[in-house]
Formats: C-alpha cells, sequence, structure tokens
C-alpha cells in the first residue's frame, strides 16, 4: 500500500466518526465497531504477533465490549467500566496464552502485542462518552476535525520530520476553524483538542509507518485506524476538562 492511502484512511475514518457522531449513538457505535474490526484484523500482522487468529479474537472482543458498555451506560460516569474490561481482558489474553500450542515463542512480544492493541480499541469508547456529555458532538467534531487535518499532513510526500510538525500545525488550525464555527465559538477549546489528537495521529505514524509489515493492506488500515480510535479517549478528558 503506497503512503498516501493510510493517510487517506485516516482522514477517512475521523470523517466518518465526526459523522456518525451527529447521526446518533446507533450510528456512531456502528462506526467504533467497523474501527474495532479495523484494528483487530490487521494489529496481528502489522506487529507481526504469534498465534494471529487468537490475537485478533481478543483484540476485537476487548473493543467490541468496551464500546458496548461505554453505550448502555447512562449516568455521567461513562466510561466506568473501562478499567474491568481493560482487566477482564487482560486475563483473556493469558488464557489465549496458555491454550496456545506451538510451545508458546515470543510470549512476552505476544501479549504486549495483543494487550497494546486492546487498550488502543478500547479507547475508542472515549467517543461515545464525549458524545454524551456536556460538549456532546460539538467536541466530536473538534476531534474528529483535528485527526482529519493531523491525518493528511502525514500523507504528504515528504520526511517525517517535515510531516510531523505540519500534522501538528494542521490539526491545530483546522480544530481552531471547528471550534470557532460552533455555535458557542470555542476557537480555543477546538485549537487545544486539534493539536492534542494531532499529536496522537503524528505519533503512530512516526512508530508505525517504518514496520517492515506496515505496508501490508490489513497492516496498513490497522495503523491508519488505530490513531483515531486511541484519541476517543483524550477527546472525551479535554471535552470534560475545557468545557
Amino acid at each position: 500500500m503506497t503512503r498516501p492511502a493510510p493517510a487517506l484512511i485516516t482522514a477517512a475514518s475521523a470523517v466518518l466518526v465526526g459523522i456518525a457522531a451527529y447521526a446518533g449513538t446507533a450510528t456512531l457505535v456502528a462506526a467504533l465497531l467497523l474501527g474495532t474490526v479495523a484494528v483487530a484484523g490487521g494489529w496481528a500482522a502489522l506487529l507481526n504477533l504469534p498465534t494471529p487468529r487468537g490475537s485478533t479474537t481478543v483484540i476485537a472482543l476487548g473493543g467490541a465490549v468496551a464500546t458496548a458498555a461505554a453505550a448502555l451506560t447512562d449516568d455521567s460516569a461513562h466510561l466506568r467500566w473501562l478499567p474491568g474490561v481493560l482487566a477482564v481482558t487482560v486475563l483473556v489474553e493469558f488464557a489465549h496464552q496458555l491454550f496456545r500450542r506451538d510451545m508458546r515463542p515470543r510470549l512476552v512480544e505476544s501479549v504486549t502485542g495483543v494487550v497494546s492493541g486492546v487498550v488502543v480499541v478500547a479507547f475508542g469508547a472515549g467517543w461515545l462518552a464525549a458524545l454524551h456529555d456536556d460538549g456532546g458532538d460539538g467536541v466530536v467534531l473538534l476531534g474528529s476535525a483535528g485527526a482529519l487535518a493531523a491525518g493528511m499532513a502525514t500523507g504528504l510526500p515528504w520526511p517525517q520530520r517535515v510531516t510531523g510538525p505540519f500534522a501538528l500545525l494542521g490539526a491545530l488550525s483546522v480544530g481552531a476553524l471547528a471550534g470557532a464555527l460552533l455555535p458557542d465559538e470555542r476557537a480555543v477549546t477546538g485549537a487545544l483538542v486539534g493539536f492534542a489528537v494531532g499529536v496522537v495521529v503524528a505519533t503512530f505514524d512516526r512508530l508505525l509507518a517504518h514496520l517492515p509489515t506496515a505496508g501490508q493492506v490489513q497492516a496498513a488500515t490497522a495503523r491508519a485506524v488505530a490513531p483515531v480510535a486511541a484519541s476517543g479517549l483524550l477527546v472525551y478528558v479535554l471535552g470534560r476538562l475545557l468545557s
């Protein structure tokens, strides 16, 4: 997969989250589950993990349960079950390792890789929590706008030492513009949320783009969708702090 393709996937994922939030909770849940499938389906290939089927299953299970828990929580503590979901999923991963029949080579690498994937998709539940919080769909819009700008910047045909700062600047600028266009004119909030999401997108690009498997279709899709999912918790926290 060529370099611009993951950037376009990141941008499309951000747009999907923003549109889904305006469409309602059920649509956003569907979008997050789609993102979970995309990350889970390629994470094992991206990190070259052993027993990819089991790894994919654990990651997908963790993301789906975290999303469902956030969607079904009605009070203000929208992510109250997230720590429990992560803890149980880690235990499930330990069980997965115990039932391996290949003498368990690269055990630590496998556990670490799967748990990191679970954390990425589970953090996606933060988009739901942000939608239900005081900031509502406005905060989700600011976060998705920042991810869109940063994602597009990472696809520019320049070295990462150049595209990284462009991603941060673009995310900050687009976030501020989106915030200024909101009815309550939250340009500063938009700039801060956009910049924070831009940091996540640029960091994932820096860490994962040079992996040997990063050009494979499923792996590239996973690394492109992962920063959008992982930004969910950050958007929720910043939305609560800045609202």
